[in-house]
């Protein structure tokens, strides 16, 4: 987890690729990590013996079924295809079926007082699901010897404006978004997206 190429990640992020800019946010990305228990999340995920990208944590777990995605590529051993039809080894595809996710539901859960799931819950399931990809980037990197990376597939089928209401978007997505663009960069090579109904503009502008 404290890799040469998770550093390189970080260097990558700046398209100046410079060395104190990338070393300060690096430095911020430790200092987070102790601050929230990260390192405990990272090690849920080694002992993790049935599916890595399921969490073993209940509370998680609840939050997992708000936003259903597929990653059997992301673990497979096969290379994926290219534009060009051939093999190539250094992304896998994650299926997010973005229309279908359960922002509101997810957003009354939050915001109920007596609930068993919160914002600190809903954030480290996204943590743990980071903390999986890279471990499974991480060693795919170390088994072909280049850099590997994701490529996002969303899935828009069913997508509609009433998924980004204002509490979703300033109280759940704005943090989620943040955490993972400073704390997890060049995760993501491309993204596709699939279905885009008529709102998609103003959904991705959002």
């Amino acid at each position: 987890m404290y890799s040469d190429l998770r550093l390189l990640r970080f260097l990558r992020k700046s398209k100046e690729r410079d060395v104190a800019t990338a070393s300060e946010r690096y430095r911020s990305f430790l200092q987070w990590r102790e601050q929230n228990d990260v390192d405990d999340i990272r090690a849920m995920v080694e002992g993790n013996s049935s599916a890595s990208f399921i969490p073993p944590d209940d509370r998680l777990q609840t939050v997992s079924e708000y936003f259903p995605m597929n990653f059997d590529y992301v673990v497979s051993n096969t290379n994926t295809v290219s534009d060009e039809g051939m093999m190539s080894k250094d992304v896998r595809p994650a299926i997010l079926y973005v229309g279908s996710f359960d922002t509101l539901g997810i957003s009354e859960r939050i915001k109920t007082a007596e609930s068993s799931v919160s914002l600190d819950d809903f954030l480290k399931y996204w943590i743990y699901l980071y903390e999986s990809i890279h471990f499974h980037l991480y060693q795919q990197s170390m088994h072909f010897g280049t850099m590997m990376f994701l490529d996002e597939v969303c899935d828009l089928s069913g997508l509609s404006i009433q998924q980004f209401s204002p509490y979703f978007v300033t109280k759940v997505m704005k943090p989620w978004l943040t955490m993972t663009q400073q704390f997890y960069p060049e995760t993501t090579r491309r993204i596709y997206i699939l279905n885009p109904p008529s709102i998609v503009k103003l959904a991705w502008n959002l």
